[in-house]
């Protein structure tokens, strides 16, 4: 799920190191491709283009067939709740209730995502608000140069708690009012996705939506952590730093991938209050104990100042960050990996 001009996802730039004895795996071709890797365990790996990126998964299974099954319900589960909360699509529960204002009896999916979100916006003093759509659209068709007296309207527009919930139901205060859940939606169906391979008794896999990553156990199944090496925003492949994780999310947020004007100074990442986007902070880090949370507070990072978002994410346990600055600097919470 994404919006912008630029043809790569806003999180594509996430890359991922399995290490090998000896050597180090990069990441896995586009078809099921099996290789032993643990003494009766098997590496089958799959990609397919959901949500507007590549979505990977490897897994190690006893058989080939295993694997390929796994991997498929999991994708199955995917594809179901892009069906509920992507906005690109007209028939979703998100767009309908875009397009007509409110929805009755949504499903539970919706409305958890959205709890998140709200709990988000709490937590980032409002930095994260889902109801930013109506200037996403805007810089969209703009190309990010937008008519001060259009910002304005769509900025007054923008405003979580104006999203009225009573039971099942979702109502905004005001015509013209819209959800995007971009920050949120691909890694709660990444998450999912991780739930459809537990419970079909997957011990070792990893998720790699569009640089959005959850990992569970080891690349060979042999106990070794899965590497990932955070992508340099410059691209000069200065890596600000490579992780070793068995298990959680990690998501990376930055505006460099995905603008909507020349400059490239109109991103994706839109500050509610003014409808700017950041410059001082190129790319956030986030590690947690799922995607949605790393996903959502990499984008909330994103708006604030370096000291609040320390701040912010040291109060929150099992979450990390690390953020590189314009200037090239590179600062992380206590906990960073």
């Amino acid at each position: 799920m994404k919006h912008g001009t630029h043809t790569q996802d806003r999180r594509d730039f996430l890359k991922k190191l399995a290490v090998l004895a000896g050597g180090a795996a990069l990441a896995p071709a586009l078809r099921v491709v099996p290789a032993m890797a643990a003494v009766g365990l098997v590496t089958t790996t799959e990609k397919r283009m959901l949500m507007g990126t590549i979505v990977g998964m490897t897994v190690m299974t006893p058989s080939t067939n295993q694997g390929q099954e796994a991997i498929g319900r999991a994708f199955d589960e995917m594809n179901r709740l892009i069906g509920i909360l992507s906005r690109f699509d007209s028939n979703t529960a998100l767009s309908v209730l875009n397009v007509h204002g409110r929805l009755s009896g949504s499903p539970q999916e919706l409305l958890d995502v959205m709890a998140h979100g709200r709990t988000l916006h709490r937590q980032s003093g409002g930095r994260f608000d889902m109801t930013v759509a109506p200037v996403v659209n805007l810089m969209e068709r703009s190309k990010g140069r937008p008519d001060a007296r259009e910002l304005k309207e769509a900025l007054a527009l923008v405003d979580t708690g104006r999203l009225r919930q009573t039971g099942s139901d979702l109502k905004f205060a005001a015509s013209g009012m819209g959800a995007t859940l971009d920050g949120i939606a691909k890694g709660y169906i990444a998450d999912c996705a991780a739930d459809t391979l537990k419970s079909l008794g997957v011990v070792h896999y990893m998720i790699d939506a569009g640089g959005d990553i959850r990992v569970q156990g080891s690349p060979k199944g042999d106990g070794r952590p899965w590497r990932i090496a955070i992508e340099d925003p410059d691209k000069q492949g200065d890596y600000p730093a490579v992780i070793e994780m068995r298990s959680g999310a990690v998501a990376t947020s930055g505006g460099y991938e995905v603008y909507f004007d020349s400059s490239r100074k109109s991103t994706h990442l839109i500050n509610p209050e003014t409808g700017t986007s950041p410059q001082y902070i190129k790319s956030v880090s986030v590690q947690a104990p799922t995607v949605m949370q790393a996903d959502g507070l990499a984008t909330a990072l994103s708006l604030m100042s370096p000291r609040e978002a320390l701040r912010l994410t040291s109060s929150l346990p099992g979450h990390s960050c690390l953020l590189v600055t314009s200037t090239g600097a590179r600062l992380a919470s206590p906990e960073w990996s």
